[in-house]
């Protein structure tokens, strides 16, 4: 029987994806555990492989299509078939949105894209871009040769796909359609004028990604009940101990000693304190998690990704940081595994690393909290009757008040601002 390629399990809250690129065109032999078609998320590519061997008969899902968790892409067919009956003999494709049902017509597979250079599309043999980037291309049908890239290494990202569209660039390279004879004229009444319409503006279609992580946002807002607490917080102490050990630390270990480690492992142990704050709702029941498995939102160029420290609470901040490093490291290299971003049960989000002072994050679902981490700012504060410039930073956490009062969301803040102000007795623990 020929092999069906099936879309993988996804994850929690994660039902779909869109196709994005086949690495195999039809009649393409495929080895076994072979990578054939990728798909995209709103958090991470996932490649799906050839469970055994054959030849690729057919593509039943196109790229830019979206596909559910259990949807045929497409078929293999195994050593002894031959792979043209396979491709006429199996499962039909999805009808088209416009097919009517009963229709006597045959429904016809999806061919694999053409070659690059059958859409005028150029992407440069061993090209370091992403899928987004290939797909943004292909869509404008782009010589990447003649993109500028400014991403490390000279690496074309999305961003340089799109200004060089805006350039007007592109044109040169799309094909010229033949010119629609001119339409009748018509009588309209001339409508109230948009004054807008005389700006200068540019439109540009959603990327799928962009797409789910709006639908995400979207669900979250109006599933929880959102509010967020903000506490300021002195970082005095654990600004001179980061500049005391950070090189002696970079030269043992092999990369930076940031602060997220250190704000982690406070966040844990106000966590054990306050557990509603690391809990869910789910139905009509509370979940206590008796585990702490803390998600770390990276940035990335499709969008942002978050991976989770697994059992964080049974790490020393030492360990924290190197595993926050491995995952943000491969979160931006797009080598991030299915498994590294489940299972979170509470989310810290820095936008302090691009200048944010304050800011009031969504809740991931079916999280009940995500704390927002901000800009480090020399401000003037009142210690003991007098007024001195200490580093200080605002912490916002967002909680669902269906199931965080206020009054340990406030509690939970104070605690983790107590116990980074200790910071020496938060290296030492285990």
């Amino acid at each position: 029987m020929p092999l069906e390629i099936t879309v993988p399990s996804l994850g929690q809250s994660v039902p779909e994806a869109i196709v994005g690129q086949w690495l195999k065109n039809v009649g393409d032999p495929v080895a076994a555990d072979e990578a054939v078609v990728e798909l995209e998320t709103d958090k991470i590519n996932v490649e799906v492989t050839a469970f055994r061997g054959g030849t690729l008969a057919r593509i039943d899902r196109g790229p830019g299509e979206a596909v559910a968790v259990g949807s045929v892409l497409g078929l293999i067919a195994v050593e002894g078939e031959d792979a043209t009956e396979v491709a006429a003999s199996g499962p039909s494709a999805p009808a088209a949105p416009d097919q009517q049902e009963g229709s006597v017509a045959a429904p016809e597979p999806v061919v694999a894209p053409p070659p690059a250079a059958a859409t005028e599309t150029v992407i440069p043999e061993g090209a370091k871009t992403s899928p987004a980037v290939r797909k943004l291309a292909r869509e404008h049908k782009l010589d990447l040769n003649q993109v500028a890239g400014s991403g490390h290494g000279g690496r074309v990202t999305k961003d340089d796909v799109l200004a060089h569209v805006a350039s007007g660039a592109a044109a040169s390279v799309a094909p010229t359609a033949p010119a629609a004879p001119a339409p009748a004229p018509v009588s309209t009444p001339s409508p109230a004028r948009d004054y807008a319409a005389d700006e200068p503006i540019e439109r540009v279609p959603m990327t799928p990604i962009r797409k789910t992580i709006a639908h995400r946002m979207a669900e979250s807002k109006h599933t929880a009940a959102h509010v967020t607490t903000v506490d300021e917080c002195d970082f005095g102490a654990l600004v001179e101990l980061r500049a005391r050990i950070k090189e002696a630390f970079a030269t043992e270990h092999g990369f930076k000693l940031t602060y997220m480690p250190f704000i982690m492992k406070a966040a844990i142990a106000a966590l054990k304190e306050f557990p509603q704050v690391n809990g869910s709702i789910d139905g009509q029941d509370i979940v206590y998690h008796r585990y702490y498995h803390i998600g770390v939102a990276v940035h990335t160029e499709p969008g942002l990704v978050v991976p989770v420290v697994k059992h964080a609470d049974r790490q020393s901040v030492v360990e924290i940081a190197g595993a926050i490093d491995d995952l943000a490291t491969r979160a931006r290299e797009r080598k991030l595994e299915m498994s590294d971003i489940q299972g979170a049960t509470f989310t810290l989000s820095n936008a302090g690393g691009f200048g944010a002072l304050l800011s009031t994050p969504i809740i991931s679902q079916p999280e009940s909290a995500v704390l927002g981490i901000h800009k480090i700012q020399d401000r003037p504060t009142a210690v003991d009757g007098k007024v001195v410039i200490r580093p200080m930073m605002w912490f916002g956490l967002s909680y669902d008040h269906r199931l965080v009062d206020g009054t340990p969301a406030v509690q939970f803040l104070r605690r983790v601002c107590v116990l980074l102000e200790d910071p020496e007795r938060l290296l030492l623990e285990a």
